[in-house]
């Protein structure tokens, strides 16, 4: 099965990856189709690597979402567990005041 003058290209860009297409346009290196086949090559690696990145946003956010959401519960749970330290304290002290004014 023979390729297409677009694939043998195209392969060409793969093997040249993002950042060297993007020199050799800026260079004008490419000629003809080259040019445009290259642009186009270009923008669809660029919207590949948008909606990657996107996706990466997207995980971190949920993962953030998820810590903060344990951050608070372990908040909610630190304030019960003060409040009850308090309670006994102030039991204490009221049980202590009522013992000292016993004797």
């Amino acid at each position: 099965m023979s390729q297409t003058v677009g694939e043998i290209f195209r392969s060409k860009l793969e093997s040249l990856g993002v950042e060297e297409v993007r020199l050799k346009l800026s260079r004008r290196e490419f000629r003809g189709f080259e040019t445009e086949f290259a642009e186009s090559w270009l923008a669809h690696e660029d919207d590949k690597s948008s909606r990657a990145a996107a996706a990466r946003s997207e995980f971190r956010e949920e993962e953030n979402l998820s810590i903060s959401r344990k951050a608070l519960r372990n908040s909610e749970r630190a304030t019960r567990i003060a409040i009850s330290a308090i309670m006994l304290s102030i039991s204490m002290a009221i049980l202590t005041i009522i013992q000292w004014h016993s004797k």
